[in-house]
């Protein structure tokens, strides 16, 4: 694996190096009118993987498991969405084919091993009998009036473990756990001698794309078959890579956060089908929309059900009241907040939050009130407007949750402490 620098998201451009940032320019993750990055994954050249984890991450001496937890992210992430790799917001994962390939050939390697060829070989009193063949091939010995054959048509099945689909497989398996073994496993993969002894496949990847078509066309076992289709997708995906330069990651982390908010907070699935929903009247007859519906990013309940928190999720740096959400947000929070009230008997208290990435807290809470007060100690609120909570997640906790599906009960109560 080639050695990581870190970075993080949102960093500004002009403090990365400039040979970095050229790079990325040229490959078009970095704009012209862009002053921050907007790039959460892993940037690949000339033997150096420049790794963005989420902004305000805290970078701790494991950087390698940091990063480990970055790319199970992202693979988690884009693998449950329903159309992959692509999508119509315009929200992929740049790589996607190739990390998901990938990561199905280092599971299925370390389920299986190295391909085996099974080649039938038809033979005499050795392996299983063929009686049909025996029958019409020799002309048996009658004993008390039964037949007795001296010789057995048989067949036995040979494993061949160093044909050439066993060597482009184990040359493909050497290359992820060269370009990706840390970020896959979280540590150094020592594999066993007769991978790294197995000769290399012969031909270009061309030639080597041919015979897989060849040994897919004659394979019938299930496995067989799925790896043969996926050493093929490795080929095509290497195949796509410019310059040597591999990218894969996201410029839009925002989605990721708020999904992995989602899972490890425990977040109600289908609460958004209790919140009310917009009619209009036309021809003396109310028409619902439900389609146009509200739609709050996270509501979770404790464990008495006397607590709702209404949750958003915002991948912002949060670090001073100018780097947070503004009055568009606040205003959801709001009529989140009626919307939810409206569904729940009236001793259940509803609060709403705000989740940003960061291990130490910068922003209390979210208030309105009259205008023209500035920086004062004396506030006055507008009362009609609920208090909006801060919350801070330390976004490299968040994904070693959420890769290895926990769920933070610690921070779900510290949300209701408020």
């Amino acid at each position: 694996m080639s050695s990581f620098q870190f970075y993080r998201d949102r960093s500004i451009i002009s403090q990365l190096p400039d040979e970095l940032s050229c790079k990325m320019r040229e490959m078009g993750l970095i704009a012209p009118d862009h002053y921050r990055i907007r790039f959460c994954g892993f940037f690949s050249w000339s033997g150096t993987t420049a790794v963005f984890l989420p902004v305000n991450s805290v970078l701790t001496d494991n950087g390698e498991l940091a990063a480990h937890y970055l790319f199970q992210s992202l693979n988690r992430y884009y693998s449950d969405k329903l159309t992959g790799i692509q999508d119509t917001d315009g929200d992929s994962l740049i790589g996607g084919n190739l990390i998901f390939t990938s990561i199905s050939l280092f599971e299925d390697y370390i389920t299986n091993g190295l391909y085996v060829r099974r080649h039938k070989i038809q033979s005499v009193n050795k392996g299983k009998t063929n009686w049909s063949r025996t029958v019409s091939r020799h002309i048996p010995f009658i004993s008390d009036s039964s037949p007795v054959y001296l010789e057995l048509e048989s067949s036995q099945i040979k494993n061949i473990s160093d044909s050439e689909t066993a060597r482009i497989h184990a040359a493909i398996i050497r290359d992820i756990k060269k370009k990706f073994g840390v970020l896959i496993n979280g540590e150094e993969i020592h594999f066993d001698v007769n991978l790294e002894e197995m000769p290399v496949p012969s031909g270009d990847q061309e030639t080597q794309l041919a015979h897989l078509n060849r040994e897919l066309s004659l394979s019938y076992s299930e496995r067989d078959i799925n790896l043969i289709r996926l050493l093929k997708r490795y080929i095509e995906s290497i195949d796509g890579i410019n310059n040597n330069i591999l990218i894969i990651g996201t410029r839009h982390f925002q989605n990721v956060w708020e999904s992995m908010l989602h899972k490890v907070l425990l977040g109600e699935k289908a609460y958004n089908q209790k919140l009310p929903v917009p009619y209009y009247l036309q021809n003396s007859k109310y028409h619902e929309v439900a389609e146009k519906g509200q739609r709050t990013d996270i509501v979770i309940s404790d464990k008495s059900n006397q607590r709702v928190a209404v949750v958003d999720a915002k991948y912002y740096s949060a670090l001073t009241p100018k780097d947070a959400p503004g009055w568009p947000d606040l205003v959801k929070q709001y009529f989140y907040e009626k919307a939810v009230k409206s569904t729940v008997s009236r001793d259940v208290k509803v609060t709403t939050h705000f989740v940003f990435p960061g291990a130490e807290q910068k922003l209390i809470s979210a208030h309105v009130g009259k205008r023209g007060q500035g920086g004062t100690d004396l506030f006055i609120g507008e009362l009609e407007y609920p208090v909006i909570y801060c919350h801070y997640c330390e976004p490299i906790g968040v994904m070693e949750s959420y890769v290895n599906h926990k769920i933070c009960y610690e921070f779900k109560k510290q949300i209701f402490e408020v």
